[in-house]
């Protein structure tokens, strides 16, 4: 468990998210934009950036959407760079077996738990585990221009 994240002496099944409120959303099947679905913005000593925390229940079968409070969806699935095109990483066993996009390009990195999944405007991501309380841990990258143009996010999941 990383460090923004916190279990409770008194009651060790109950976990505290720690972090300010931030305009990052999990957007499960038809759910709306409120505080529920609302991650918290902690730093990452790990990988010197930003990253944003939910803990929630997720559904088999459930469609999953990150957009920002205006309805902008991260990843841009229109933002590209000289290098590559917008998309997402699946980051650890857990976000490996449990997620899975259609209509992207999806390339796993052998002998990893890691899987690169680019991503365009028909791209849809689904939660394809068993119906279960997750931490999600989402760290969102720009472009290497300096733009804030959410590109590319990494999802990790405990």
């Amino acid at each position: 468990m990383k460090d923004s994240v916190k279990v409770t002496k008194k009651n060790p099944s109950r976990v505290v998210i720690r972090g300010e409120y931030s305009d990052l959303f999990i957007r499960i099947g038809k759910s709306k934009i409120n505080k529920e679905h609302q991650f918290r913005k902690t730093y990452s000593t790990i990988y010197d950036c930003y990253e944003y925390v939910w803990r929630g229940q997720l559904t088999h079968n459930q469609t999953i959407r990150f957009t920002h409070m205006d309805e902008r969806v991260v990843p841009d699935p229109e933002v590209y760079n000289q290098i590559s095109g917008p998309g997402c990483t699946f980051s650890g066993a857990e976000a490996c077996a449990t997620l899975k996009f259609d209509n992207a390009l999806i390339c796993p990195v052998e002998n990893f738990d890691l899987v690169y999944n680019f991503i365009d405007h028909t791209s849809k991501l689904t939660y394809i585990g068993r119906n279960k309380r997750h931490t999600i841990y989402v760290r969102i990258y720009d472009n290497n221009t300096g733009e804030n143009n959410d590109r590319w996010i990494v999802i990790s999941l405990e």
